[in-house]
């Protein structure tokens, strides 16, 4: 299947399309023919959008809008193949400012890259803010003394300082996870964007961009005072997870600054947590 691309540039310009003229209608009933019925665009379920910026004949530099939408019964792997199609058609399309192009394009492949990262899987109807705060159970140890035996003997004093390791706490060295934090509105998680503020409705939506096999703790921190925590479970890398607010950030308040906080579950105790933002809180 292919979609729709409009290319803004003060006036409305198609430049991709489904390689066909518009839907025909029948002679009898006057209403589509099957076959151009699978060429309706549908931008409920996939619809792609940027903002390009281009130099006017006036020198002034100018906002353009770039959209683009499926059609009615398309698959998110269809949907990939039209992102991809039309990257090559934009390419292909005379006329057009060559930095438009590669605006384009580069924005195109990123939402191409970012639908095609591995989703984190819940239970259905699962809240990811009543999962368990308690970390997984270690697996049992053999007893130590069982290898005393085979330890070899003990090295030789000697007058050479160990090296010094920078840490990140009292507890040992940890690095601050890696995260990335946008928000969205519930129903669109899929067209999240970056965080200006946080309302209590707001759907968190974070990627993992390392692997976390034993997940990760968040800590939401209202002006110095930590008002709740989210144990998420095992993220692999570029998987993304769904998060709601915890209601206790914003008991009490109507405005406020709130800071999220990340720390590894396999860091060592008394690790600080690294910050993932500080944002404007709406109650």
């Amino acid at each position: 299947m292919r979609g729709k691309l409009k290319f803004i540039l003060g006036v409305v310009v198609a430049a991709a399309s489904a390689g066909s003229a518009a839907p025909t209608k029948s002679a009898k009933t006057g209403q589509p023919a099957p076959a151009a019925k699978t060429l309706v665009a549908d931008c409920a379920v996939h619809r792609f959008e940027t903002t390009i910026q281009l130099t006017g004949p006036d020198g002034q530099s100018k906002s353009s809008k770039v959209r683009m939408c499926g059609t009615v019964g398309q698959t998110d792997e269809q949907w990939i193949r039209t992102l991809q199609d039309a990257i090559a058609k934009t390419a292909a399309t005379e006329g057009m400012p060559q930095t438009a192009k590669d605006q384009i394009i580069a924005a195109v492949n990123a939402e191409i890259a970012r639908l095609s990262r591995p989703k984190l899987s819940l239970p259905e109807g699962a809240d990811i803010s009543k999962l368990s705060k308690a970390p997984p159970n270690p697996a049992p140890q053999a007893p130590l003394a069982r290898d005393y035996a085979a330890l070899p003997p003990l090295p030789t004093p000697s007058s050479v300082e160990p090296p010094h390791v920078l840490g990140g706490g009292p507890g040992g060295f940890a690095p601050t996870p890696r995260l990335t934090l946008r928000c969205a509105l519930a129903g669109d998680e899929d067209r999240a964007t970056g965080c200006d503020s946080i309302d209590k409705d707001t759907v968190l939506v974070l990627r993992a961009d390392d692997a976390y096999p034993r997940g990760v703790q968040l800590r939401f921190v209202r002006k110095g005072d930590e008002r709740a925590e989210l144990d998420l479970p095992a993220l692999k890398q570029g998987q993304t997870a769904h998060l709601r607010l915890p209601p206790a950030v914003c008991a009490g308040v109507v405005r406020s600054k709130l800071e999220i906080r990340a720390i590894g579950a396999n860091a060592p105790s008394g690790t600080a947590a690294g910050t993932i933002g500080e944002y404007d809180l709406r109650c």
